[in-house]
């Protein structure tokens, strides 16, 4: 498979303490990767480490620590908030995130991308209501759905699952999986749930004593399941 990320000696720090330390790995494309860790292990800080990494142009710069190899990005975080009077409904919402820049108007092909996002998280039959007023687990599937029309070729998800009850979550896990596989697009997924990767994902970053261990999702350590049960979803 053709590498997408590679990280290369990467280090981070706050303040005076160390977060991150000489960490070295590299990720193929094409595979659902997720990203586990206790809370301030430097998940977010890598994530965002690699964000930064795939905006800046490499052509005619030296190697850089952090190297990625996508065309079309998508990242969703954690936490968003467009407030309480944004006045675009869930569909045009979702239109809004297949291009960057050009007519304001989309293609057929466009809104059949808007279309199939929508079918796949479960929105379709409220694809008119006001993102304003859907639910919280509602709002986090929208944006999800935003970043899944442009299809990606790399899909950063930031905990996607925390806003969603057990029955979502499960149909979220699902489905990203089943986009996936069907764009054949690389996704990272940062998740403080372990029940589901052995089973689900290709490989996993476990990021602890700032380093890092990766390898096949089914040979997760036990040592690195979720001891914050009180966060754990738990959908399988």
């Amino acid at each position: 498979m053709n590498e997408q990320i590679r990280v290369s000696h990467y280090g981070a720090t706050f303040g005076k303490k160390t977060i991150l330390k000489d960490l070295s790995f590299s990720l193929a494309g094409n595979q659902l990767t997720v990203v586990l860790g206790e809370n301030g292990a430097g998940k977010t800080t890598l994530i965002k480490a690699i964000l930064q990494a795939a905006l800046v142009k490499s052509k005619g710069k030296p190697v850089q620590t952090i190297q990625v190899q996508a065309k079309r990005l998508a990242y969703v975080p954690q936490f968003r908030d467009l407030g309480a009077d944004y006045p675009l409904s869930i569909q045009s919402f979702v239109g809004l995130g297949i291009r960057d820049h050009g007519l304001p108007w989309l293609t057929k092909k466009e809104k059949a991308a808007v279309s199939d996002a929508l079918r796949r998280l479960d929105l379709a039959e409220i694809a008119d209501l006001p993102l304003a007023k859907a639910s919280g687990g509602q709002k986090q599937r929208a944006y999800i759905a935003q970043a899944l029309a442009k299809k990606p070729d790399l899909l950063i998800l930031d905990e996607p699952s925390s806003a969603l009850d057990g029955k979502h979550a499960a149909f979220l896990v699902e489905q990203i999986r089943q986009v996936q596989q069907d764009f054949q697009m690389g996704v990272l997924w940062i998740s403080h749930d372990t029940s589901w990767v052995r089973k689900t994902a290709d490989s996993f970053l476990w990021l602890h004593d700032q380093t890092v261990t990766m390898g096949a999702a089914k040979d997760l350590p036990k040592e690195a399941d979720s001891k914050h049960r009180e966060e754990v979803l738990h959908v399988f």
